[in-house]
């Protein structure tokens, strides 16, 4: 959809002076939810609408929420529209605004706008670990006597959403590249955890998405770029960068560095350095490396904002909604949620929980371009598991132009994966399979979660 943006204008201050009311299509998604609150937070009256309203509508403070094209919907009396990328040109609701005359605008472009107040905006982007190196970065910065606003595209814990409200001093979120949102953000602080390629149905290869990263941490807001040396895409990038930057990883160089890993009972911990200075030894709640590598941004953002460090800053952080999120047992059996759905991703998630005498496997493969694009990959990263259940891709924004399937994913796994077309399915089939002492990660960022759990499962918090 080509966006009406009026803060193209320049005069994005004064719009909001006078607007009003803001109503939001799609408010339901992750990122269209936070922005709408932010916003009512801010003092706007807000509404929105959704497909999915008549199944969630009361999940927004104070916000009216409406089925979409809804008589009673606020687009009618809004002064502005915003849309999320999931929202095609034939939505009821955009429909209506085009008639009416009200201006459309992009959430990205909106949420570019809104964070304008802010002193101090930190963005998180990469290809992996955005919200949970944002969840991270608001434990720390809070822990340290920082007030900041957060926006991230998960559950914060304890929370419905991803929204903190905070004061106006700090705004940490999370920067997503999906058709180049996050270009129209404007971070003072410009995080990048890792750049692999991801998002074919956007970025063609792996060169297109390092562009896209090297634009982001290249925008004329960014005063200082914190960038990993772990990843050879990111650190390439850093070769080209004008703004000071910040490193952190394992490597000896490393401006934020983490030394003697160790793999513990309740999660992991390491040692950290900054600036060859040794801190002490910091102990997380969650599991798995990729935790560490997340945890050291983190520091590393304080670092950049002028935090002093403290190795108990995040011993508080008990993780975000589905990663690798403990849901409870069934039959003896201990069951994980998690939101991974590239193969990078699912191997940290296998590897993380992998100690134990079986570990099953489902997963829902996440759109058709990425299925075929990383399918290679995708395959190797799920034998990893010790049985695993491929579920229909979920098809998201596209159509199935390749031809791939979900069956023919199961069957050049091998012989340890097996093919059930549907969530419900797939957890009759694990009731099947599952023995006490296993442990069964279910994973996808479509809505294979929402379908496993809600079916004939019934769990037993131990």
């Amino acid at each position: 959809m080509e966006n009406t943006s009026f803060f193209s204008s320049g005069s994005c201050e004064g719009l909001f002076v006078s607007l009003h009311h803001i109503h939001f299509i799609g408010i339901l998604g992750a990122g269209m939810r936070v922005a709408a609150r932010i916003a009512s937070t801010m003092g706007y009256t807000v509404s929105g609408s959704d497909s999915f309203a008549s199944a969630s509508g009361n999940a927004l403070d104070g916000i009216r929420v409406s089925g979409s094209g809804d008589a009673s919907s606020g687009i009618f009396t809004a002064e502005l529209a915003v849309f999320s990328l999931a929202i095609s040109e034939s939505d009821p609701e955009v429909l209506i605004a085009k008639e009416r005359g009200i201006p459309l605008v992009s959430r990205a472009d909106f949420f570019g706008a809104l964070m304008r107040p802010f002193r101090e905006r930190i963005g998180i982007a990469g290809t992996h670990g955005k919200s949970t190196v944002t969840a991270m970065c608001a434990e720390m910065l809070s822990a340290r006597g920082a007030d900041p606003t957060v926006a991230v595209g998960a559950d914060l814990f304890g929370q419905s959403d991803g929204y903190r409200a905070g004061g106006r001093e700090m705004l940490v979120f999370e920067a997503c590249e999906y058709k180049y949102s996050f270009l129209s953000f404007l971070p003072t602080v410009a995080v990048l955890l890792n750049a692999e390629w991801d998002h074919p149905d956007c970025f063609s290869d792996h060169a297109a998405i390092l562009d896209a990263f090297y634009r982001y941490l290249s925008l004329p807001s960014v005063r200082v770029a914190v960038l990993p040396t772990d990843d050879l895409g990111a650190s390439t990038l850093a070769e080209h960068l004008s703004v000071p930057i910040i490193t952190f990883g394992t490597a000896e160089g490393a401006d934020v560095r983490a030394s003697e890993i160790r793999s513990e009972e309740g999660g992991v911990s390491f040692l950290l350095s900054i600036r060859g200075e040794e801190i002490g030894r910091v102990a997380l709640s969650v599991f798995g490396e990729h935790n560490v590598q997340n945890a050291l941004a983190a520091y590393a953002v304080a670092y950049a904002v002028g935090i002093s460090p403290d190795a108990c800053a995040l011993s508080g952080f008990l993780g975000i909604g589905r990663r690798t999120q403990y849901r409870g047992k069934y039959a003896g059996a201990s069951y994980y949620d998690d939101y991974a759905h590239h193969p990078t991703e699912i191997r940290a998630s296998i590897a993380a929980i992998a100690p134990r005498p079986r570990l099953i496997a489902v997963f829902q493969p996440h759109t058709y371009s990425r299925t075929a694009a990383l399918f290679s990959e995708l395959c190797e990263a799920l034998r990893g598991a010790d049985a695993v259940i491929v579920t229909d891709i979920y098809a998201a924004r596209e159509k199935n132009e390749s031809g791939i399937t979900a069956r023919a994913l199961a069957a050049a796994i091998g012989p340890r994966a097996i093919y059930m077309p549907t969530p419900e399915t797939a957890a009759l089939a694990v009731r099947i399979k599952a023995r006490s002492g296993d442990a069964v990660l279910v994973m996808g960022a479509g809505d294979l979660s929402a379908r496993f759990f809600r079916g004939p499962l019934s769990f037993s918090e131990e």
